[in-house]
């Protein structure tokens, strides 16, 4: 029955779509009808509720259904971005009005739909899981959707708002357990509500690909080594999120989740919080700068994804993952960084890196490899080790306006290039434009088949047991092999990695 209706709703969906450039496209989802609106051959709704609000009652619980709507919703504006300090005027901070009532995402479909069903793309922002949202124009799903697939960009709770611990939550919510991990819960509901109403957009619920950058990347890790999100992809693309970060417990220890909820409830003067008391906090106290980030909860998230990846129990679903060139330019390149990602072994990289450094420098080349690139090698090798087809890349494009003085691509420099949304301070040039056709259609290839190659572009070889290659994106766009150097850094940066994991932090 479930089957017969998600035909049903294609079917009805299609004519809808197919429609878009003579009529405003609708689409007929579980909880009512929704009215987008068209923009050429792409047919866009924005601002649809995936999950209810999580204010009042329901801040700090896991995401409750949508209620039905009657009529037509209208979904040409997005909905409102989670609650988030303001830090940034970047493009990708352009967030608009914001409020609780934030479990929005948007929808970009090809205005005509094959009748087998458009593979679908599921993008989570990045922010360091306190800032951003998916409807920054940034994020503009329109270039990829005219490629043949259907985009999605989702809203998740930020900061402690999504991401809390205190004693009092634990004990009314000690039977379900879902705790602490809000905003992994709504990543979670919005790739549930994928697959309950794709297909009224065109998409194929079995063709999803989950793809995120820096936090986005983070989380796309954790929903591959996570059994709640079991069956809702089959692919994933991780792009600057590293892979060797721990997590903190969110319970046991003085440095846990719970620990760090009391204590600022504490400062709140709330040494007994209940429930209640704290659900009433003012937002503007709960944004207040402090510790907030995902959790090893024992229930969603059972350790830190690079440790679930170095056992071999992530899920088995195809993957691609990289960075770009200068992703020092996160920490503000803070040799610290380095220092405390390779230990005792961050000396002697150094100098071995001083005898053919980059633009950036030694130093903040350390800092990439080590935050970075190394990481995120480490995972590609351990899912290929299981079997899913695995790629890697680096990526090392920059403006043509920009390219004189940069010391390589920042962190977060590839998006643009990815969703072909150029900023306007930014001059491309047709170096720039050939590396944005290739790097879009790379990922809609890899979402489609599982295979990114194809049509021509640079052969992309994949990561296999014995060798890790990468796609190295410039103007000429090139597989290439990690270098020995590479190879120290990397089992460096796994070596500290892994007295972390098993501190259990």
């Amino acid at each position: 029955m479930q089957t017969l209706k998600m035909l049903v709703a294609g079917a009805a969906a299609m004519l809808a779509i197919t429609g878009a450039a003579h009529a405003a496209p609708t689409a007929r989802l579980d909880a009512g009808v929704v009215e987008g609106a068209a923009q050429g051959d792409v047919a866009v709704f924005r601002g649809i509720p995936y999950a209810a609000g999580p204010s009042g009652p329901l801040r700090w619980r896991a995401p409750q259904p949508v209620k039905d709507w009657t009529g037509v919703r209208p979904a040409t504006a997005n909905g409102a971005a989670c609650p988030q300090p303001h830090l940034s005027d970047d493009p990708w901070a352009q967030v608009g009005p914001q409020s609780e009532d934030c479990l929005f995402l948007n929808v970009f479909a090809p205005a005509k739909t094959p009748k087998a069903g458009d593979a679908v793309m599921v993008f989570i922002h990045g922010g360091s899981f306190i800032r951003g949202s998916g409807g920054v124009p940034l994020y503009d799903g329109s270039a990829l959707a005219k490629r043949g697939v259907v985009v999605v960009t989702i809203n998740y709770r930020l900061g402690r708002l999504g991401y809390f611990a205190h004693p009092a939550l634990t004990a009314e919510n000690a039977d379900a357990g879902r705790l602490g991990n809000y905003g992994l819960m709504d990543q979670i509901a919005a790739l549930q509500w994928v697959q309950k109403n794709i297909a009224a957009f065109g998409g194929d619920p079995k063709k999803v690909t989950v793809f995120g950058e820096s936090a986005g990347a983070v989380a796309v890790q954790m929903l591959t080594t996570t059994q709640a999100a079991k069956g809702l992809f089959v692919r994933a693309i991780s792009e600057s999120g590293g892979g060797t970060a721990a997590a903190a417990p969110i319970r046991g220890t003085p440095l846990s989740g719970e620990a760090f909820g009391a204590s600022w409830a504490k400062g709140l003067g709330l040494a007994d919080a209940t429930p209640a008391q704290l659900r009433a906090i003012p937002v503007a106290d709960v944004l207040k700068p402090g510790p907030a980030g995902p959790m090893v909860d024992g229930v969603m998230m059972l350790r830190s994804p690079g440790d679930t990846y170095r056992k071999g129990l992530q899920l088995r679903v195809g993957l691609m993952i990289g960075g770009n060139s200068h992703e020092a330019s996160l920490v503000g390149e803070n040799v610290a960084v380095a220092k405390a990602g390779l230990g005792a072994a961050y000396a002697e990289l150094l100098e071995a890196s001083k005898a053919q450094p980059t633009k950036a420098g030694a130093e903040s080349d350390l800092i990439t490899e080590s935050l970075s690139t190394q990481p995120s090698r480490y995972l590609a090798q351990r899912n290929a080790a299981l079997g899913p087809p695995t790629y890697s890349y680096h990526f090392d494009q920059v403006a043509g306006s920009d390219r004189a003085t940069a010391k390589g691509t920042d962190h977060g420099g590839e998006l643009a290039y990815l969703f072909g949304t150029r900023a306007d301070k930014e001059v491309w040039d047709d170096e720039d434009k050939h590396v944005s056709q290739l790097m879009g259609d790379y990922w809609v290839r890899f979402a489609k088949t599982g295979d990114p190659n194809g049509a021509g572009a640079p052969n992309w070889a994949p990561v296999i047991k014995a060798a890790s290659p990468y796609m190295a994106f410039d103007a000429h766009p090139h597989t290439a092999q990690p270098t020995p150097l590479e190879d120290r850094i990397e089992a460096a940066a796994v070596a500290v990695a892994e007295k972390a994991w098993d501190a259990g932090r």
